[in-house]
């Protein structure tokens, strides 16, 4: 009983007090712990929030500058800047690149959306000169003094932010590369709409968070949703008050872009009371009695109910979280799938699968590397089918697709597996063959390829034989680099398609020069034309029999000062190529027909003009340039003859049938030139309106040493009296070629012999000679 004295009322206080108080430290210990690990919970949690903001915007941009840059190399950008490379103008040629040039740009902006909204609200294409040639959005206004032009002839790509009406634009800028050099510049504005969404998937109104994205042209406000009391707007900077220093706050760095996102959340909040001060200093004056001890048991009972369900909510939102996470995971592998994809289209072609020619040439650099490592050759084959166009013209579109897979699948099956084969683009393809021992073997590979285009292309059914042109260069003999490479087996190419395509051909140092003199005579031509320095000769056409000018034959003549003399065999069939064989063609017409219109007042001359078949592709208009010229010079028709030569004959067509028929009525004479050089039949002489045949003067020149040539010109001169043609001998030099031409009832000679082409001014004191002549022949004969 001694030993249960000391246990009384007293004692069971103190004791109780001693329990209260160690139980109240522990509670107050696993409180703060547990306040300390939500507390990190939360800012993991949000961390992992901004990461996956700031990575999800970053894969965004990369995506969109692939798309951009992808849309640059498209078909139809590069057949605009092709054809207006060429010189072709909006009536010829150029208004149909750019309408589908638009067509592109506005299927792009459309078909490129992000949760039913457009990715971007607009996207033009700005030449070098700062004027726009393409835009989505042609009727908003738009400055372009505000993107960087001459920054981005130096760089490709670039992500540009401008101050625009409704706050900060963000526009995806890529270089146009035409010939590797930048002609203009294409737009992509961002939709901001698109991106404020993608950063703020997680986030509601509940939330209690600010995120901004900062840049130095201005920021994109894209969530607030925290109390007034943490957070206060002013003039569009944020103000914090003293309690908005327990915000949590994070600044990210978003990578690829020039933005960082700035972000403030609201902790979630706590009880005070748990670590208050004043509660621990109630701890220690637990001398109270035993029944306030057991208030406050009871009071520390509840206040431990308050944080079990603090904890079963921090673990359910735990649990919330956790979900999230793992749809996130999901979200990044189909993000990563969809960037592995993205990657690969571009890198090859869509509709081969080769390498595209980005991808083709980053090969062929790589090829080049090894190659100067081990001291080996490559071998670069440059092919190009011969006459696509006309089974995308005659057939389809659909059936050039799949010749161009047909191809593709047998250039695949005919190399090495070390090999390389890209398509370019359109219907040029690439084959880089390393290690190649010598050019013999270079040979091999070339037949080998033109051998598979022998057998027959088998496509809906029908049989296309197609043949091909092979340029081909080779390392380090012909360059030390991707690009010198490939431009010298498209010269290569150029010069196997200008000998009648079909074959291969290697590249030669003196190709060089006859591009570059291609290329300055295409320029001196369009300034020639421009500046009116082409001349008009005329040679005198003679009657045989009296010697007396009947006729001129207008003839072209150009001296260029820093050429020299152009022949017309050099310059014509280049304007017949660039399309500048119709405004020499209407010059020289107007020109002939004025001054003929004025000889007239001397001697009833007729003017022969030579007219390109290229001209009479456009028939009617043709038609009516010739009409409207007779017409404004006053020359009457009949004294105008047009020559034209026996490759027209070939393709002929009613238009041209109807166009002949008409000038024929009108008294316009018509002579073939050049007969017996061309692959006309003798049965064309018949279906056209002929007036006129001209002998070419190779016949001429050799009567005197052929036999043949001699038998054959009797032989033309007698088909073209039974036909009722007259007969017009080019080319005569000496008095026996007139004097056999005369006895074979030629009619009309023009040559040397009589005289040279010669200007407007000479021809004019010729014919006044003439006059003269005949007067005084007149003036001695007896009254």
């Amino acid at each position: 009983m001694k030993h249960l004295k000391w246990f009384n009322s007293k004692t069971a206080i103190i004791i109780a007090g001693v329990l209260l108080s160690a139980y109240l430290i522990l509670i107050l210990t696993v409180t703060n712990l547990g306040q300390s690990s939500l507390r990190e919970s939360q800012n993991s949690a949000l961390n992992l929030r901004v990461t996956n903001y700031t990575e999800n915007l970053s894969f965004f941009f990369a995506a969109s500058e692939k798309n951009v840059a992808n849309l640059s190399q498209q078909r139809d950008v590069n057949t605009y800047f092709s054809n207006l490379a060429a010189g072709m103008s909006l009536r010829y040629g150029l208004s149909s690149s750019l309408f589908s040039l638009t067509k592109t740009i506005d299927q792009f902006s459309l078909s490129n959306k992000m949760d039913n909204q457009l990715i971007y609200s607009r996207v033009l294409i700005v030449g070098l000169g700062e004027s726009i040639i393409v835009d989505s959005q042609p009727e908003l206004p738009f400055d372009v003094s505000q993107l960087p032009i001459k920054q981005m002839e130096t760089f490709g790509q670039k992500i540009h932010l401008a101050r625009g009406a409704n706050g900060v634009e963000v526009q995806l800028l890529q270089t146009i590369y035409h010939q590797n050099k930048p002609v203009a510049v294409l737009v992509a504005s961002l939709n901001t709409t698109v991106i404020i969404n993608m950063l703020s998937t997680q986030e509601h109104i509940e939330s209690g968070s600010y995120l901004t994205l900062e840049s130095a042209v201005g920021d994109i406000l894209v969530w607030n949703s925290l109390p007034e009391s943490l957070l206060s707007i002013e003039q569009g900077s944020v103000n914090f008050s003293k309690a908005s220093q327990k915000t949590i706050y994070f600044k990210t760095d978003v990578l690829g872009t020039p933005f960082t996102l700035k972000s403030w959340f609201e902790p979630v909040s706590e009880e005070d009371i748990f670590t208050s001060t004043w509660f621990i200093a109630a701890i220690s004056l637990l001398a109270l009695p035993v029944f306030l001890g057991l208030i406050y048991l009871l009071r520390v009972n509840n206040k431990n109910l308050i944080l079990q369900t603090q904890v079963a909510l921090s673990s359910e939102q735990q649990q919330k979280l956790a979900k999230q996470n793992s749809l996130l995971h999901e979200e990044i592998s189909k993000r990563k799938a969809s960037e592995s994809k993205l990657a690969y289209q571009a890198t090859h072609d869509e509709l081969t699968n080769l390498a595209n020619r980005t991808h083709g040439m980053t090969q062929l650099q790589a090829a080049i590397r090894n190659a100067h490592a081990k001291n080996t050759q490559i071998l670069l084959l440059f092919i190009d089918l011969d006459n696509f166009k006309q089974i995308n013209d005659t057939i389809g579109h659909h059936a050039g697709d799949e010749l161009l897979q047909q191809t593709s699948a047998r250039l695949i099956k005919s190399v090495r597996s070390t090999d390389i084969v890209a398509r370019l683009g359109g219907d040029e393809f690439l084959v880089i063959v390393p290690d190649i021992q010598h050019q013999d073997a270079a040979t091999l590979v070339a037949s080998s390829v033109l051998s598979l285009f022998e057998q027959p292309f088998h496509i809906e059914q029908q049989e296309f034989f197609v043949s091909t042109s092979i340029g081909m260069s080779m390392y380090p003999k012909d360059g030390n680099n991707a690009a010198t490479l490939l431009k010298r087996a498209d010269t290569a190419l150029y010069r196997v398609k200008d000998m009648g395509r079909n074959g291969f051909g290697f590249y030669d140092s003196s190709m060089n020069l006859d591009v570059e003199r291609n290329l300055m005579l295409n320029m001196r031509l369009h300034q020639a034309i421009q500046q009116g320095d082409i001349e008009v000769y005329y040679q005198p056409i003679l009657d045989l029999k009296s010697r007396k000018i009947v006729a001129a034959e207008a003839l072209m003549r150009w001296f260029d000062p820093e050429l020299g003399f152009v022949s017309p065999e050099d310059f014509i069939p280049l304007a017949e190529k660039n399309g500048l064989i119709h405004k020499l063609g209407v010059m020289v017409l107007l020109e002939a027909c004025t001054q003929a219109a004025s000889w007239q007042k001397i001697s009833p001359i007729t003017v022969a003009v030579n007219f390109s078949s290229v001209q009479f592709r456009h028939c009617e208009q043709l038609q009516e340039t010739i009409v409207d010229i007779l017409l404004k010079t006053g020359l009457p028709a009949s004294q105008l003859d047009m020559e034209v030569t026996e490759s027209l004959l070939i393709d002929q067509g009613h238009s041209l049938m109807k166009m002949l028929s008409y000038l024929k009525q009108l008294g316009v004479g018509l002579s073939i030139d050049d007969f017996g050089t061309g692959y006309s039949a003798l049965s064309y002489l018949q279906k056209f309106p002929f007036s006129k045949l001209k002998i070419d003067r190779a016949f001429i020149n050799k009567m005197a040493t052929s036999s043949s040539d001699e038998s054959l010109v009797s032989a033309i001169l007698a088909m073209a009296k039974s036909l009722g043609l007259k007969v017009v001998a080019e080319g005569i030099e000496t008095e026996q070629q007139a004097s056999f031409l005369q006895e074979h009832n030629c009619e009309f000679g023009q040559g040397y012999l009589f005289s040279r082409p010669i200007p407007a001014a000479e021809f004019t004191k010729l014919l006044l000679d003439e006059q003269r002549k005949q007067e005084s022949l007149v003036l001695k004969q007896p009254a």
